[in-house]
């Protein structure tokens, strides 16, 4: 017997677990749908499809399940539109499992047998609980699998949560390409959903990676329905003022940036990053890999100081929220670091 579970898995948690580990016993195989799979950094959906995937994946291999696979769902606007998307997606099963009545009215219409997950105590295990949770800075860890606590671990996904909560859809992602080819740098970029590259090198080339040269970067950007814009007004190589107020910095590269941070044209560059941000979700790009070797961590604090949530991401389910630096103090309308 083949059978399906369909969940969002806004965190993957030990209700879930419990479940599949019941309904496997005695099947030819599991196959599991996540829903939603377009949906990521909202208040109900704030983790990615490939993020849930992973959580998925290593909590049932921790549990040396072999006998699954994992699938996308993306919600549609119609109920027979989604029904096609799932048997496109996962093609064909028996039985099916769902804790969502609405799912479960869609399927027998469509006369699919039918289970309904009312057995992993939801008072307890629910993802809506365990988020409230999290805002509440209660500890959540006893409700999650080892495999999902890794991956939140690593994606700062509390943080991530709180953040969402805070700020809703004010949240600027960065990146930095370094020496990725141009199609990881894409599936990045699509995994994250980003729809606008804002390119902030003051020199948007690079001699030993061609690939970033803003010319042939825009054109593979475009190429994925990705939009590209280069503001030089956010971009680095700044010379320090003399008589700099940006006394912590010791490094002349970030102090020269900070002092730069003070001028109009920054504050043009920022505005106008703010307000692209609103109409696609947007990521500044850099080529250091680590932001906290890039003037993108400096631009980061002024859009927190402006009420933003920024992600930085590193890799394939690799981000980190980021959080202002503690020597920043605001100073006419801007940022100083002391």
């Amino acid at each position: 017997m083949i059978i399906l579970f369909i969940g969002r898995f806004q965190p993957f948690h030990k209700g879930h677990l419990d479940t599949i580990l019941s309904i496997c016993k005695g099947t030819d195989s599991v196959k599991i749908a996540i829903g939603s799979s377009q949906i990521s950094f909202a208040k109900r959906n704030p983790f990615t499809f490939e993020e849930r995937k992973e959580m998925v994946e290593s909590s049932l291999k921790a549990e040396n399940l072999k006998n699954f696979l994992v699938f996308g769902v993306e919600d549609k606007n119609s109920d027979s539109l989604w029904f096609k998307e799932l048997i496109k997606s996962v093609g064909k099963f028996e039985v099916c499992y769902t804790g969502n009545k609405h799912v479960k009215t869609i399927l027998l219409r469509y006369k699919k047998n039918i289970e309904l997950t009312e057995h992993f105590r939801r008072e307890k295990f629910s993802g809506t609980r365990i988020r409230r949770l999290v805002l509440l800075n209660k500890n959540v860890e006893n409700l999650l699998p080892r495999g999902t606590l890794r991956v939140i671990h690593k994606i700062d996904g509390l943080q991530r949560i709180r953040n969402i909560n805070k700020t809703g859809k004010k949240r600027i992602f960065t990146i930095g390409h370094s020496t990725r080819d141009i199609e990881e740098f894409v599936s990045l970029m699509k995994e994250y959903n980003i729809k606008e590259i804002v390119d902030i090198r003051t020199i948007p080339k690079s001699r030993h990676n061609p690939q970033f040269n803003s010319a042939s970067l825009k054109k593979d950007l475009i190429k994925n329905d990705i939009a590209y814009k280069n503001i030089k007004e956010l971009g680095g190589l700044r010379k320090a003022n003399k008589d700099s107020i940006n006394t912590f910095w010791k490094n002349d590269s970030f102090r020269g940036f900070a002092d730069y941070m003070q001028t109009k044209d920054f504050k043009e560059g920022l505005n106008y990053l703010m307000k692209a941000s609103v109409k696609k979700r947007t990521a500044i790009m850099c080529a250091e890999i680590l932001p906290w070797n890039c003037h993108r961590s400096l631009i980061a604090d002024a859009l927190t100081a402006k009420g933003f949530s920024v992600t930085h991401l590193i890799n394939h389910n690799e981000a980190l929220e980021h959080k202002i630096n503690k020597h920043a103090i605001e100073y006419c309308g801007s940022l100083m670091y002391k």
